[in-house]
């Protein structure tokens, strides 16, 4: 009686077996890196935020975003919160845009921000309160996310 116990759970094992999952496409490891021009804002002051991807692998590399938006700049507040844009969403048109990076080679997005609540040169939207702010960038292509590492920006 054992062994028909033993061998019913031995078939019942066997009918179990899942097919390992197919090996997701990797992403790809390409840095980003975000500056500023000025990281202390009188009023009237503008700051370049860049961000800059490099493409340290050993191929040409092709992004594929689905939309027009390509590299995202968010200036956030003390408390994490997105102040910059405001409410924290853009307007990108739902076209795909591509982006091919060859080896060795950067890729740079430049934005203006006067400490408004949207991007732009100073005076042309409402100012944040004064206080440090983060500037970070994120890009987000099909198998490919990147995240660059926040900075501080103060204003005055």
């Amino acid at each position: 009686m054992k062994w028909l116990t033993v061998a019913a759970l031995l078939i019942a094992g066997v009918s179990c077996v899942e097919k390992a999952p197919p090996n997701p496409v990797p992403e790809q490891v390409i840095p980003a890196q975000i500056t500023a021009s000025d990281r202390d804002l009188l009023p009237g002051e503008n700051t370049t935020l860049t961000v800059t991807l490099t493409n340290t692998l050993e191929e040409e590399v092709e992004l594929v975003f689905p939309t027009s938006c390509q590299a995202l700049i968010f200036i956030r507040n003390s408390q994490g919160r997105v102040v910059t844009p405001e409410n924290g969403t853009y307007e990108c048109a739902s076209v795909p845009s591509l982006l091919t990076i060859p080896v060795g080679a950067t890729k740079t997005y430049t934005m203006t921000w006067g400490g408004g609540i949207e991007f732009g040169p100073a005076g042309s939207f409402p100012r944040v309160p004064a206080g440090s702010y983060f500037a970070s960038a994120e890009l987000r292509a099909d198998n490919y996310t990147a995240i660059a590492f926040p900075i501080t920006i103060v204003v005055r």
